[in-house]
């Protein structure tokens, strides 16, 4: 992996953490993220990070650690970005619970195993 590829993870694991304090800072709890403006900016703008640096990844990365569905991520970063009034709150939701820890725990495991 090269220098780039691995910053890149590292960013990423960075932002995973970021999701896991939001979630724990407001427990867990989906009425007060539906609710909660700032709190939903806040994580949608964490996705699109995410997004921005699993698309940096080289094309060697993406095809050695294809464990992930980097499109995927880099796709919901695109159209949260772009088409931001059209975002589904419970999209977004469902990322931070199903695919956030999967990322984080794939590339802890490819840089520190």
């Amino acid at each position: 992996m090269n220098e780039k590829d691995k910053r890149c993870a590292e960013t990423i694991i960075d932002y995973c953490n970021r999701i896991d304090d939001y979630l724990n800072r407001f427990d867990d709890d989906k009425e007060i993220y539906m609710s909660d403006s700032l709190y939903k900016d806040a994580c949608a703008l964490v996705i699109i990070q995410m997004g921005e640096f699993a698309n940096r990844f080289s094309d060697e990365f993406l095809e050695e650690y294809d464990g992930i569905e980097w499109g995927q991520l880099i796709g919901l970063r695109n159209v949260t970005a772009h088409n931001y009034e059209n975002i589904i709150d419970d999209i977004i939701w469902e990322v931070m619970h199903d695919d956030v820890p999967e990322i984080k725990e794939y590339l802890e495991k490819i840089l520190y195993h």
